[in-house]
């Protein structure tokens, strides 16, 4: 499944988070880091949708 923005940031930092949505992005350049490297990209971004994460074929 597609999971935009606004939706991570309600599961992971809850309702009550002050944060901005450039914190997710910044969170997922991260992930994108240390699980990425070298290797055939997991994490996908959907231009205006928002993140999925796909196998590796």
């Amino acid at each position: 499944p597609v999971l935009s923005k606004p939706r991570i940031l309600d599961h992971v930092w809850n309702y009550d988070f002050g944060g901005e949505v450039n914190v997710v992005e910044s969170y997922v350049s991260y992930l994108r880091r240390k699980l990425d490297y070298g290797v055939t990209p997991l994490i996908h971004t959907l231009r205006g949708v928002g993140y999925v994460m796909r196998e590796p074929r």
